[in-house]
């Protein structure tokens, strides 16, 4: 009889030190049902009205950023023989992260409290709770 656990988390992660605890759960899950993980990184928009070459080595910087926020993830995941892939997507975090999970069919999305744009005194992010407010399925938040 085919399990009706989850089969693929959507873990989203940016250039925090937190996101490491947030990947360490993912994988922790990911074990227990064999699970393919899903590292979503949302890289910022680059203005379309930069002209080149400033509009490149902008999208190169981004584009350098996430997969420097990723690369000690991904080896972290190949560690533990955990299945998963990568999309560096470029906009709204929220957004992104939600449409994500919907198109990539994911059962479960594991992500941080807050990232980089930390606020003091707040408890859960504006992306967390972004999220949070949007998504029909089920979120880990990671404190």
């Amino acid at each position: 009889m085919e399990s009706k656990g989850v089969k693929r988390i959507l873990v989203a992660v940016d250039e925090s030190p937190r996101s490491i605890k947030v990947v360490e759960r993912a994988a922790e899950i990911a074990g227990l049902f064999r699970a393919k993980i899903i590292l979503v990184h949302v890289r910022h928009k680059v203005p379309d009205v930069l002209g080149e070459p400033f509009y490149q080595n902008l999208f190169n910087h981004y584009m350098h950023a996430a997969e420097q926020a990723t690369a000690p993830l991904q080896v972290m995941l190949n560690d533990k023989g955990i299945d998963h892939e990568v999309l560096i997507l470029e906009g709204d975090p929220a957004e992104a992260i939600t449409e994500a999970a919907s198109n990539q069919k994911c059962e479960l999305i594991v992500m941080g409290t807050r990232g980089l744009s930390n606020i003091a005194g707040m408890a859960l992010g504006s992306v967390s709770h972004k999220v949070l407010q949007i998504m029909d399925r089920m979120v880990l938040i990671v404190p």
